[in-house]
């Protein structure tokens, strides 16, 4: 199984998902990627507050689902999930079947970064379609190495990570991410938002990873995109080379310390 895989480094309207869910819908209907990834709350843009906006989410994300199933593909994409009382920084994953969610587990209260409002998720998640699994994070996620482990040792070929990183995460990134394809013999895609957001610049710099940790595909700063297509035999071949995945000890209780 090939798949063909797009990330979109692109600026969102602020507080407008449907203008958002319209830039969705357009790349979904070009020719090409099957899996489609957009950065971290591309929904309603970063730092917006979302509190709000659900009907305005809701009916943005029901709109997208149409397309995937219109169009067979999938749609990935950062923004608000709600569950009556909490607001999630969440990442869906929508085919033509079925919606994924994952909810945001480290939410960042740093430097450039307030994700004050927001409720923290608790669980990995892992997404399929045409039979190959996703691992799935979001931004300050990648620098905690058992998400993507988690999501890896439960199957995931490839692992996405959406994003809202300003460029003073920059040499973090570029070290990190490498690191975390290699250490999962995993394709590894990363999509980044661009220009003046929340009050920094963010960076942009989306790339596709392949599972030793080699750029397959990479975006500048500004609105662009990156693809590179997955194959299920070049990931065969790659953790038959590395096996340390295969390797790992899942019968020891690492937290007995």
């Amino acid at each position: 199984m090939d798949l063909d895989l797009k990330g979109c480094q692109c600026r969102a309207f602020p507080g407008n998902p449907e203008k958002n869910s319209v830039r969705i819908s357009e790349e979904l209907h070009s020719e090409g990627p099957d899996v489609i990834v957009f950065p971290e709350m591309f929904l309603t843009g970063y730092g917006t507050d979302c509190s709000d906006l659900e009907k305005e989410t809701e009916r943005a994300v029901e709109r997208i689902e149409k397309m995937c199933q219109e169009f067979g593909k999938a749609a990935v994409f950062g923004g608000p999930s709600y569950d009556g009382k909490n607001v999630y920084n969440s990442l869906y994953f929508i085919t033509p079947e079925k919606k994924f969610v994952y909810k945001k587990i480290h939410l960042a209260h740093f430097g450039v970064y307030s994700e004050e409002g927001f409720t923290a998720g608790d669980r990995p998640a892992v997404a399929e379609y045409w039979g190959v699994k996703f691992g799935l994070c979001i931004c300050y996620d990648i620098f905690f190495p058992e998400v993507l482990r988690s999501c890896s040792l439960a199957g995931s070929g490839v692992n996405i990570c959406i994003s809202a990183s300003a460029r003073q995460s920059k040499p973090f990134l570029e070290r990190v991410l490498p690191a975390r394809a290699l250490e999962n013999v995993s394709y590894t895609v990363f999509a980044n938002n661009c220009g003046e957001m929340a009050g920094a610049t963010m960076y942009g710099g989306s790339r596709i990873l392949d599972p030793f940790g080699e750029t397959m595909s990479s975006a500048g700063e500004n609105e662009c995109s990156c693809e590179a297509v997955f194959s299920e035999m070049a990931l065969s071949q790659f953790r038959n080379i590395r096996r340390h995945l295969r390797d790992s000890r899942r019968d020891v209780d690492w937290n007995d310390i």
